[in-house]
């Protein structure tokens, strides 16, 4: 399928590619988000990596895709030397590409209608990788919890974003431009991380090139919370892992986020009004934090759950450090790999 010149010109041709090992209940959610781009067809190209998935990932998907000739199904079956997991799926996706940009997501996300729009806009000679932020959305109380968690640490990520300062990047809500990909040898050539997305980033960010973090409205993808304390923690141990090669001040913070309720126990054991003065610097900041991240997403109807937050962060903190500590490997999506602190 060829792209008129004109078109080129206003929409440069964009690759969305998407990992996908056993999401029968969720892939298809993603694709009709997709299918709702506000995006030439002409312009844009999915390739859906089936990852050796045991459900019915693969049929459906490629019933979904039967009269769309821009959707194409590729079948992992081989590991490319050194990478494995979800790195070895996207490395080989690329390779199928022709697009000038490279639009990650994930098979559990869905993408606003604007997302191609917004986020290639934001594309200069020199900005390499663009990120959008996601947010879990679901019924109960936990999983509102969770939004207002991953809110919160995505609105902090953007504002030290703002000051030139790159953390971390989104592997679900994620574009890098061609060249960026190419100058650092895609995904085949990084270290094996389970925190792909990241080592990518901090790749792009290594040969020079800017970044953008986005917070707004148009770039905002959802996606599927976790239902259970162990899937929870399973989560975290693996964000943790990736977060040991920020630098050390981010670590040190990362940490005393984490285990900030112990912290406060312990100093107000010894300086009480100390410790009552920080606990509330530290929650004014946070509801600072978290109303800016609100008002910018549009999504003020989660006031109600804020003022939950910080009993769930105050549990939720050591228990995570404690987990991630523990010597049990890592489980994502069925594989296992060890963790190393």
């Amino acid at each position: 399928m060829t792209v008129t010149e004109p078109l080129i010109q206003r929409y440069p041709l964009i690759s969305l590619l998407i990992a996908a090992r056993n999401e029968e209940d969720t892939i298809l959610d993603c694709l009709r988000a997709i299918d709702h781009l506000n995006y030439p067809v002409d312009a844009f190209e999915v390739i859906i990596g089936n990852d050796q998935s045991t459900d019915q990932t693969e049929t459906r998907v490629a019933e979904f895709i039967i009269d769309r000739p821009n959707y194409r199904l590729v079948d992992i079956t081989e590991q490319m030397p050194g990478i494995q997991g979800k790195a070895n799926v996207l490395a080989q996706l690329s390779r199928f590409a022709r697009g000038q940009y490279l639009f990650f997501t994930d098979a559990d996300t869905q993408v606003p209608p604007d997302w191609l729009t917004e986020m290639s806009r934001r594309f200069t000679e020199r900005i390499g990788i663009v990120t959008g932020v996601t947010l879990p959305d679901g019924p109960k109380i936990f999983h509102k919890l969770q939004t207002i968690d991953w809110l919160y640490n995505l609105t902090l990520t953007h504002l030290v974003s703002s000051m030139g300062v790159p953390v971390t990047a989104m592997g679900n809500n994620m574009a890098v431009s061609r060249v960026a990909y190419e100058a650092v040898g895609g995904y085949e050539s990084l270290p094996f991380s389970v925190v792909e997305d990241y080592a990518l980033f901090r790749a792009i960010i290594a040969s020079r090139y800017n970044f953008r973090n986005l917070l707004s409205e148009q770039t905002l993808a959802r996606t599927k919370p976790v239902d259970t304390l162990g899937a929870f923690l399973q989560q975290r141990k693996r964000w943790m892992q990736g977060a040991t090669a920020l630098p050390a001040w981010m670590v040190i913070s990362l940490y005393g986020q984490y285990l900030a309720g112990p912290l406060l126990l312990l100093l107000g054991w010894f300086i009480p009004a100390l410790a009552i003065g920080l606990y509330v610097a530290r929650l004014f900041i946070q509801v600072l934090v978290i109303s800016f991240g609100l008002s910018r997403l549009r999504q003020t109807n989660l006031w109600l759950y804020v003022l939950l937050f910080d009993i769930y962060q105050l549990i939720i903190g050591p228990l995570a450090v404690i987990f991630y500590l523990l010597p049990i490997p890592i489980d994502w999506k069925g594989r296992k790999y060890r963790a190393s602190k």
